[in-house]
């Protein structure tokens, strides 16, 4: 069995607690999802991304987290892992088909 991959040390190790945070909402026009809001995280020590939905009253729909964190890829960068630029402010992201 292959041994798993080694983390970039340092960038580890400089970025610790640095995260970026995102509030996002989704961008389709189906009257139940138009008004549900996320909180996107991106972790910069690990590039790793997690998603959670906080509570809307009278709702319906369950809060807590939506995405667990983990690495995910960009269908329309060609299969690349997820990157701060591909976020960027008031644009579009496509994350594990959402």
């Amino acid at each position: 069995m292959p041994d798993k991959p080694k983390r970039d040390f340092f960038k580890y190790v400089d970025n610790d607690k640095a995260v970026l945070r995102y509030t996002a909402r989704f961008n389709t026009r189906i009257p139940e999802d138009i008004e549900r809001k996320f909180i996107i995280s991106f972790f910069l020590a690990d590039d790793s991304i997690s998603i959670f939905e906080p509570a809307q009253k009278n709702s319906g729909i369950i809060e807590g987290r939506f995405l667990e964190r983990s690495k995910y890829k960009n269908p329309d960068n060609g299969n690349a892992f997820i990157t701060p630029t591909d976020m960027p402010i008031g644009g579009d992201v496509k994350i594990n088909g959402y």
